[in-house]
């Protein structure tokens, strides 16, 4: 049935006798009222979908990849996401473009075919399970509105990142949160360029950083920012991209450390240091290229030297003797030591003192802890982190055979991740992490443009997956092999998706959610309109946050 024809069924007998602009006006509106238009399955199984639309609805009605429609049977309702949009017709082969007359087809006989995915279905008692079975065929099928979503809301988590996206809409009613008790089972963020990963990362930081100021928080996070815009943010003529520290309502969720003078002269932000004797050979191998000689002397010096001095030792002339004794060349000495004063040299943050020791008891208070490099080169910034999270890790398994049940568990972020986790990387301090940090309450967060360079066996360790727009065919597939949930189905989806938008899959939420990050500035605003004191409304542990 055409809109026409179903707007004229609603106009009113006493409609016909009013003046012309004012019936144009009430149908307009009655338009704007009317309900969600009314389809039908038409066909297929319990594995795929298909129902019927008009081919020429208006741009508010335009089914699109990605919707989520519901089947109200008997005592049933279930969810299916749109994959496909056909142009079908009721003719045999391809009778519907002959030309008759002036028109190229009989406009009755045409129309759009969607195919969409079952996601489960909601019983009499709001419960979401897998269907088995299928809906009855010409089944009613409608848009997915908010009281379709509810069931939702129980098993979101307690950080909150966005808004359930149904295709174009938001449904503001219902919060997408990720859940703390699945961080230390490993976190994946893929997007290219643009399309908002680290506008994401300060909505999820902001999010722990709140969890944190009222005690509620799970895990420590660990931000290493090597370009300088976690901090304070960024201005510019034209906008004023804000940061962490804007989070004043709840900062004493956040502790910051800076390679920085500058910065570090800012209160509430230490400058950072790392002490000499915290460094270990396996921290300088995997700056560089070695050769087997050089890798059997880099090796073979934690047993030679003493593990607490080795950096000073190496450079004096009895160091040098005691490694010429282990039959080691003098040129090859040279070489470790020429890089060693090279990265001593530029990392002037390496000192007598150390932070690690407060970033590790802020980790386990359940803070969220910013260490801000800026300007620092990449492979100064790997030194550091290698660093950093060996200590973490270390640190965390000694407390696991001590039985140490108060510390929190932390999650350790890594950008451009391609770099530590692909395959043949010489990265073993974070494939540790990846196969067994969930042991003892570690976790790596990747963040990456590239996840087709991620080695396939340890992307499979992760087991949440905040997926942006992806343009190329093989990181999308990578990420479809690798994932908890079946992502196969969501490939047209996720290369249209927009900035700011993403899919979520995780263990905890029954199906790959759809769902718009909230723009961090906005939520900034809204937490700091937030009463500090009042208390967590739902069980994921915040309430929505409406205009």
């Amino acid at each position: 049935m055409s809109r026409e024809k179903r707007v004229k069924k609603k106009v009113a007998p006493t409609d016909e006798g009013r003046a012309a602009p004012e019936r144009e006006g009430l149908l307009k509106r009655k338009v704007i009222e009317m309900g969600e238009t009314t389809y039908k399955i038409v066909s297929r199984s319990v594995t795929e979908y298909h129902f019927t639309i008009p081919f020429n609805l208006d741009d508010d009605e335009r089914v699109e990849v990605g919707q989520i429609f519901s089947i109200k049977d008997g005592g049933l309702t279930f969810l299916a996401r749109v994959l496909n949009i056909e142009h079908s017709s009721n003719y045999d082969g391809h009778w519907d473009t002959t030309i008759k007359g002036t028109n190229f087809f009989d406009s009755d006989q045409i129309f759009n075919r969607v195919i969409a995915e079952p996601l489960g279905c909601i019983n009499k008692s709001s419960e979401f399970k897998k269907s088995r079975t299928l809906p009855t065929k010409f089944a009613p099928v409608v848009r997915a509105e908010t009281e379709q979503f509810k069931f939702l809301s129980q098993v979101m988590g307690d950080i909150e990142i966005g808004y359930l996206r149904n295709g174009s809409r938001l449904v503001e009613e219902i919060p997408v949160a990720l859940h703390s008790e699945a961080m230390d089972h490993h976190m994946g963020v893929f997007a290219t360029t643009g399309m908002g990963k680290s506008n994401f990362m300060k909505v999820f930081a902001a999010s722990c950083m709140r969890l944190s100021a009222r005690g509620e928080s799970k895990f420590g996070l660990l931000i290493v920012d090597p370009h300088g815009e976690y901090l304070k943010g960024k201005s510019s003529s034209k906008s004023t991209i804000k940061g962490l520290t804007h989070l004043k309502r709840y900062r004493e969720g956040l502790a910051c450390y800076s390679t920085s003078k500058q910065n570090a002269s800012d209160p509430g932000v230490e400058e950072l240091a790392i002490s000499e004797n915290e460094i270990l050979p396996e921290d300088i191998a995997l700056l560089y290229e070695w050769s087997p000689p050089q890798r059997d002397a880099l090796d073979a010096i934690s047993r030679v030297l003493d593990p607490q001095s080795w950096l000073e030792e190496i450079q004096l002339p009895e160091g040098m003797a005691r490694m010429l004794q282990e039959g080691f060349k003098d040129s090859t000495i040279n070489v470790l030591i020429r890089r060693i004063k090279n990265e001593l040299g530029k990392n002037p943050y390496i000192r007598k003192r150390s932070s690690l020791g407060n970033i590790l008891a802020n980790l386990q208070k359940g803070k969220v802890v910013l260490v801000d490099i800026p300007r620092m080169s990449d492979r100064s910034e790997l030194f550091l982190l290698s660093v950093i999270s060996r200590y973490i890790l270390d640190e965390y398994k000694k407390e696991e055979h001590e039985g140490d049940e108060s510390r929190k568990n932390c999650l350790i972020t890594i950008e451009e991740a391609q770099r530590v986790l692909g395959a043949g990387s010489n990265t073993a301090r974070f494939e540790s992490i990846a196969r067994e940090g969930r042991k003892f309450g570690v976790g790596l967060c990747a963040i990456t443009q590239q996840p087709k360079l991620i080695d396939k066996q340890l992307l499979s360790q992760f087991n949440t997956l905040v997926v942006m727009g992806l343009g190329d065919r093989n990181d999308r597939i990578q990420l479809e092999e690798s994932a908890k949930q079946d992502l196969s189905s969501m490939d047209t989806e996720i290369q249209t998706l927009e900035p700011g938008e993403a899919v979520i899959s995780t263990l905890k939420i029954p199906f790959s959610v759809p769902v718009r990050i909230h723009r961090y500035e906005d939520y900034l605003r809204r937490l700091d309109k937030e009463d500090k004191q009042e208390s967590l409304i739902t069980r994921g542990g915040f309430k929505p946050f409406l205009d």
